[in-house]
């Protein structure tokens, strides 16, 4: 499953996200050239912890940048 997702009205933190990302162990986010944003994969050998790791991250990222809000976030 791929989960995909932008940041509306402020598309520049996606960099940010992604590079950040890395920092935590978190590769190859970024979107399709037809399909830009962010881009998850988790297919069925994803332990569940990886999931876990990667909401943490996510939830970091929206209190350390506070315009960025559940309500803005499209899934």
């Amino acid at each position: 499953m791929n989960v995909t997702f932008r940041i509306p009205h402020n598309q520049s933190l996606e960099a940010i996200l992604i590079k950040g990302a890395e920092f935590y162990k978190i590769f190859n986010i970024a979107g399709h050239p037809f399909n830009p944003g962010i881009r998850v994969s988790m297919y069925n050998a994803m332990p569940v912890e990886g999931v876990v790791h990667l909401c943490k991250y996510l939830l970091r990222f929206m209190k350390e940048n506070p315009k960025v809000t559940s309500g803005q976030a499209r899934l």
